[in-house]
């Protein structure tokens, strides 16, 4: 009979704990993989188009919840050729709508948005033909400088509260383009500049008479 001495005892020891941590770990992924939820699969392409054809044609202050919702998250690359630009197009229209009408209900004294940068509201000028498509107008260095000065709202302000897009090229030459949405309360004060008449700007016909004003 062979001796068996402590440190072979110890060795033994260890390669059977070795074993069974492995075979916890295989039982535990094994577990894991079995009881993952799975996501639930999206909507199929015809439900998609049924859902687009829909946001197309109802107003959206009365289309469902139900559709609305759905038709935020559809990815628009994954619709037919023929509808994605489209669809692109009004989902930007919805979210800026939305954007607007929890603005609205900030009152008439807009705080500083944490966390909102520059970042968000700077986009390449190839999507300037999807914005214009969703309602955006562009707008002049001047009319934001006179908007800005009317609310002492910053610019990071109109982009993060409002609906201010600034569009850029990687080109340092070539100048970036402001926009904003059509129904943005404060394009009232865009057209009041326009006509260099400050006599029409007593509030912008969204939060009141008082206008607007950023905290900072």
């Amino acid at each position: 009979m062979p001796n068996i001495t402590l440190a072979d005892k110890q060795k033994a020891g260890y390669n059977m704990a070795m074993v069974r941590f492995a075979f916890i770990v295989c039982m535990a992924g094994t577990f894991a993989a079995a009881t993952e939820v799975k996501k639930p699969a999206g909507p199929d392409e015809k439900t998609k188009i049924k859902i687009v054809e829909y946001m197309f044609k109802t107003p959206l202050d009365q289309a469902s919840p139900a559709v609305v919702g759905p038709f935020l998250e559809l990815d628009a690359e994954t619709l037919p050729k023929g509808l994605r630009a489209k669809a692109r197009a009004k989902q930007l229209d919805v979210r800026t709508l939305f954007k607007l009408h929890d603005t609205k209900k900030k009152g008439s004294v807009i705080p500083v948005l944490e966390g909102c940068t520059a970042s968000s509201f700077v986009k390449p000028m190839k999507e300037i033909p999807a914005y214009q498509m969703a309602g955006y107008q562009e707008i002049t260095e001047d009319e934001e400088k006179g908007v800005m000065e009317r609310t002492l709202c910053k610019e990071v302000d109109l982009g993060c509260h409002f609906s201010l897009i600034v569009f850029t090229d990687p080109d340092p030459k070539i100048p970036r383009r402001l926009f904003m949405h059509g129904n943005d309360p404060m394009m009232t004060m865009v057209a009041a500049t326009r006509a260099k008449s400050k006599a029409s700007i007593g509030g912008n016909g969204y939060f009141g008479i008082g206008g607007v004003s950023c905290m900072h």
